[in-house]
């Protein structure tokens, strides 16, 4: 008999922890086996219910277990993430007081690393969550009940952050959970000051936004750096003056704007990196083109077209160098044109590189007060600024109506040049269409044609501007167009003696007299007889009979009609008609 007590005890541990109704009944029938009032036949029949209790256990341990792992499996949590305490930070404390007043504020203060861990737990496991609650809400779905509590706990865990806080003593272990939310952690982020405290919350906002400024400044400088590297190996029409733009932009848009910014997150950030981004761009494909056109004039198939013109080019080799010296001429009409290396955009404080920029001739840097002057008079203050010396007055006089000439020529040369260019195409084919596109003018030049661009023909005079700071910089030119050369030859005759007037007004040379000219002589040599009728393409130019330097004087009688090869092999010679006089 003594088995049968023990296994209904045994029983009795076992579904005290499964089923607290069988428990109930077992321990009903150990009572009345102690009593010993049983026969034993009715023990047969106790007999035969234990075993239908133990089987009921078991089958109902069996379903508990089929429906954890199938909800386990729904939400997608390991066996291990199942057990109690697993989604939890332990912490010791020191008091029975500190355990009852330990909140999160203290324990983020005690853990700051954590708060970025804590927000990643509950956001990894939202989803896990969710489906927890509908298990939880499906009324359809039976649960046992200690099952749903244990869910309901783990639910709980997964929605929040948890914070197991233990208080030791010898005789006594005792424990709180603190469970901390997203709207918690959302509030902590918000205001970061109380954590660390205000002093050090405002020290590092400060670094933080001297970290983001510099960063910003990396950026520039490897733009600024780009630039001062390939900007003297610009092949582009108009590149260097677009990447000299470009990079003010850099200077009055951007450093100045990083400089007044106040905080990290500031909206301004975000439209300083589309400025600079979009700058970075414009600059990356301005030299991705250069590059790509100067490595076809590398190419095999440039070659190829440049062999094929090779003795064209060579037959018109003395026009082209006699176009060249006319080019020349012009620069030495005014002396040497240096063009100097300037730096206009430096950041004082030095975070930003400086970027040079070259500078052409005839630039003069003034005053806000004299820029706005010279707006308004420009010819009063090209003088004043650029012809200071009346004693060369009429020097520089006899050098403009030269120039007037010269320009003039170039004109002509440059629609002969055209000229030619048509008639070479049916020899030149499968150019890419992205160098004619952008480098028509070189790619003529790289064959040998002579180059007259518009920054030959115009000479100009620039004033510019720039503030202290450098953020304000403003600029202004004055073309010397033939209208404009003639304005200034006026003004500067205005200011010479009358003696002086007379000498220089013998050295008129309009572009009315030059067609006069032309025409009266048949638009043919006087030297050759070659005419624009043989020679469609003939560059006409009109010769002082007596030379200038000799005491000729700009009048129809002492003008005539060369061609340039004439004109050339004359220099200053006395001829008329190819005879010395």
């Amino acid at each position: 008999m003594k088995p049968i007590p023990v296994g209904c005890f045994a029983v009795l541990q076992f579904t005290t922890i499964t089923h607290r109704f069988m428990a109930w009944i077992i321990s009903i029938l150990a009572v009345v086996f102690l009593v010993s009032l049983i026969s034993a036949e009715v023990w047969a029949v106790i007999g035969a219910v234990i075993v239908i209790c133990l089987a009921v256990v078991v089958i109902n341990q069996q379903k508990k277990k089929k429906q954890r792992e199938e909800i386990q499996k729904i939400i997608g949590l390991s066996d291990a993430e199942m057990t109690p305490d697993h989604f939890s930070y332990p912490v010791k404390v020191m008091s029975r007081a500190t355990l009852d007043k330990y909140d999160t504020l203290k324990f983020f203060k005690e853990q700051p690393d954590i708060l970025a861990i804590a927000k990643e737990h509950i956001e990894t496991n939202k989803d896990r969550a969710h489906k927890l609650e509908e298990i939880l809400n499906d009324k359809n779905l039976d649960l046992y009940s200690d099952f749903r509590s244990e869910l309901q706990k783990l639910h709980k865990d997964l929605v929040c952050y948890r914070v197991l806080i233990s208080y030791q003593t010898k005789k006594t272990l005792s424990t709180r959970n603190l469970y901390i939310s997203m709207e918690e952690i959302t509030e902590i982020e918000s205001q970061p000051h109380l954590l660390i405290g205000k002093t050090e919350y405002n020290r590092q906002l400060k670094q933080m936004l001297a970290d983001k400024q510099h960063e910003m400044y990396d950026r520039i400088n490897s733009i600024i750096d780009v630039a001062n590297e390939s900007r003297d190996h610009l092949i582009l029409k108009g590149s260097q003056n677009k990447l000299d733009g470009l990079i003010a932009g850099l200077f009055s848009e951007v450093v100045s704007s990083v400089r007044k910014i106040k905080s990290v997150d500031s909206l301004e950030w975000e439209l300083i990196e589309k400025q600079v981004g979009k700058i970075e761009r414009e600059v990356e494909d301005m030299l991705g083109l250069n590059k790509k056109i100067l490595d076809y004039y590398e190419s095999p198939d440039f070659e190829r077209i440049k062999n094929t013109c090779q003795s064209m080019i060579n037959s018109q080799k003395e026009f082209n160098d006699y176009i060249k010296q006319k080019v020349e001429s012009i620069s030495k009409l005014f002396g040497k044109r240096t063009l100097r290396e300037e730096t206009v955009f430096e950041d004082k404080n030095q975070y930003v590189r400086a970027y040079k920029k070259t500078v052409a001739p005839f630039t003069a840097q003034v005053s806000a007060q004299v820029f706005s002057s010279a707006e308004n008079n420009p010819m009063g203050y090209l003088v004043k600024t650029f012809y200071p010396n009346k004693a060369a007055y009429p020097q520089q006089i006899q050098d403009l109506y030269k120039l007037v000439e010269e320009l003039e020529t170039l004109r002509d040369a440059k629609e002969i040049i055209e000229n030619y260019k048509t008639e070479y195409k049916q020899y030149i084919g499968n150019v890419p269409d992205y160098v004619m596109d952008n480098d028509s003018d070189g790619f003529y030049s790289r064959l040998g044609f002579a180059q007259v661009d518009e920054s030959t023909l115009t000479v100009e005079y620039v004033f510019t501007y720039t503030s202290s700071g450098g953020k304000a910089q403003r600029s202004f030119s004055v073309p010397m167009t033939l209208e404009t050369i003639e304005e200034l030859i006026n003004t500067l005759k205005s200011k010479l003696t009358k003696e002086a007037f007379i000498k220089e007004q013998r050295l008129l040379m309009t572009p009315k007299l030059r067609e006069t000219v032309k025409e009266r002589d048949h638009y043919t040599c006087c030297m050759c007889g070659n005419s624009i009728t043989k020679e469609p393409n003939l560059l006409l130019e009109i010769d002082h009979i007596i030379p200038v330097s000799k005491g000729g004087e700009t009048i129809p009688s002492n003008l005539q009609t060369l061609c340039w090869k004439c004109n050339r092999s004359k220099s200053d010679k006395i001829l008329k008609g190819g005879n010395p006089e």
